[in-house]
């Protein structure tokens, strides 16, 4: 607490000259700039115009009032967030008027921020016939709850028309690390649930036409309330969550396009969001608390989706009472223990492997989770809100789920130099089609 006081009061001190210490996932999190394009975007798109005016100011105010949105990450034995010099070459807040908003909105989230250079946030309004909102982070900074929180912010900055009265953040932005939740489990509970992690590669046989990366583009599918709505009962029903479902699905859908050989263990990775385990209020939300784990997969010859939903859902039930997201967070905290530069030496020849093709990468599939009324409400109608995951360099690959009123929103980012669009439709299609056959058989 001493230390994050007076961390504090140098912030107030110096005032645009500060410093916040980089969290360990913070630090990893940048250092995985080499496998993807580290980028969460999140998108609403409206009936109607907004209050430009308006909606400028709420921009300044919000991140007046969340300054690493404005920041850059400075890397070193212990690296930190700082003011990013003015004038960067990419502004935080713009207005772009086009004929044609699905061109440009495919061109915005086909490019990333530099974390090196700032900002970490890039809010912009795409003005059309409707408008469309598209607000950006770099996961340096936050992952998808620290996203939406920010989302939250901004709505309720214009719909108030001024920050006067705003509360301020919860938690503070100084304190960034896991130590508190890291804090609830003894010495032997962590070395526990480390040894649970495993690492394994897969043999899925994704059609890659090569390793280059470029042409960032994205496919997205939303399955509506009657579809969605089928979903949620048919887990009710068995007893299992949604997210088993979609995992489920997802790998099913791979099983179908990326048939890997029989009887082999093919892992895919998932994440899980470690604020679940402390009450929201103990930290900034503007922070990464998400973690990645592996789930090994068996696909049989003969494939019963039903056995495999029951079957993820006792690798995800056996995941959570083993705590999985804290072991995983424990290994990554032993990790840079050899320090930063450590890390990304080991990184870096990984990646080598993988580009070399000595070494492949597992799918992964993050949920990215429910987009609350709050972040989209402007006084106006909405036409549909959905998030984008990072964009997985090859031979990886990123699949997202978002959720908004009662519609799912399945999206993928690729690179278009390493993957043929047809073959991600069909993949999203195809893990459409399976999660409506579970609802058929009701």
């Amino acid at each position: 607490m001493a230390e994050q006081k007076a961390a504090e009061d140098q912030h107030r001190q110096e005032g645009d000259s500060w410093r916040i210490p980089a969290s360990i996932n913070d630090q990893w999190n940048f250092l995985l700039k080499t496998i993807w394009d580290q980028m969460i975007h999140l998108v609403i798109q409206f009936e109607g115009a907004v209050d430009l005016p308006t909606l400028e100011q709420a921009v300044r105010e919000a991140m007046a009032a969340e300054v690493l949105t404005i920041a850059k990450f400075s890397p070193g034995d212990s690296p930190f967030f700082e003011p990013a010099f003015p004038g960067s070459d990419t502004p935080s807040w713009d207005v772009i008027t086009t004929a044609h908003p699905d061109i440009a909105l495919s061109s915005l989230l086909g490019s990333s921020l530099d974390p090196l250079k700032g900002p970490m946030c890039r809010v912009r309004l795409i003005r059309s016939d409707n408008d469309l909102l598209c607000i950006s982070f770099n996961h340096t900074m936050t992952d998808a709850y620290g996203v939406k929180s920010f989302g939250s912010l901004l709505a309720n900055l214009y719909r108030s028309g001024t920050g006067k009265g705003m509360n301020p953040p919860l938690g503070s932005p100084h304190d960034r690390s896991l130590k508190s939740i890291l804090s609830l489990f003894s010495g032997d509970e962590l070395a526990t649930a480390a040894r649970r992690i495993r690492k394994r590669e897969g043999a899925w046989n994704i059609p890659f036409e090569s390793l280059n990366v470029g042409e960032g583009q994205y496919v997205k599918q939303t399955i509506g309330q009657p579809g969605f709505s089928s979903v949620r009962q048919f887990a009710r029903n068995h007893s299992v969550t949604i997210n088993d479902l979609l995992l489920a699905s997802f790998i099913l859908a791979l099983a179908k396009m990326a048939p890997p050989l029989p009887n082999t263990c093919n892992p895919v990775l998932t994440s899980i969001d470690l604020r679940r385990y402390q009450a929201l209020s103990f930290h900034h939300a503007l922070s990464n608390f998400s973690v990645a784990f592996e789930l090994p997969v068996m696909i049989p010859d003969h494939i019963d989706p039903t056995d495999v939903v029951r079957h993820i859902h006792t690798l995800m039930a056996s995941c959570k009472s083993g705590h999985a997201g804290i072991g995983a967070a424990a290994l990554l905290e032993t990790e840079f223990d050899k320090g930063f530069w450590k890390v990304e030496e080991k990184l870096a020849e990984m990646e080598g492997k993988t580009r070399q093709g000595l070494s492949g990468k597992n799918p992964f599939f993050t949920n990215l989770g429910v987009i609350p009324e709050g972040v989209v409400d402007y006084g106006i109608p909405v036409r549909d809100a959905w998030m984008l995951g990072p964009v997985e360099y090859p031979p990886g690959l990123c699949l997202a789920a978002s959720t908004f009123r009662d519609c799912l929103t399945l999206s993928m980012g690729y690179s278009g130099t390493a993957l043929q669009k047809e073959w991600v439709i069909s993949l999203l299609s195809a893990m459409a089609a399976t999660l409506s056959r579970f609802t058929s058989w009701e």
